[in-house]
């Protein structure tokens, strides 16, 4: 480990949690243990880091389909002034 390495330190900032319970059938909660071990980590600690990468993705994928909505609706307007005789072109070079 170089001198760089060892001054790095991760600053997590603390977030509120909430306490749930659900239930997981026998066989994958065994599974699930096993993988957590496998890995090194607690059971706590690999359900949260499914739960997040999947919360990502799906964050993600919500995002980007909103943007390609809002997208199409500036498009659409455009489009329509355009067909319209309304539209106003602006040059970057207006000098």
């Amino acid at each position: 480990m170089n001198k760089d390495d060892e001054e790095l330190e991760l600053y997590l900032k603390p977030r509120s949690t909430e306490t749930v319970s659900i239930k997981i059938p026998t066989d994958a909660l065994e599974s699930l243990k096993k993988v957590a071990a496998n890995r090194d980590m607690t059971l706590e600690a690999l359900l949260k880091f499914y739960i997040g990468q999947n919360l990502r993705q799906d964050l993600a994928k919500f995002f980007s389909e909103r943007l390609l909505e809002s997208t199409a609706k500036v498009l659409a307007k455009q489009a329509h002034r355009i067909q319209r005789g309304n539209f106003k072109h602006h040059s970057r070079n207006s000098s």
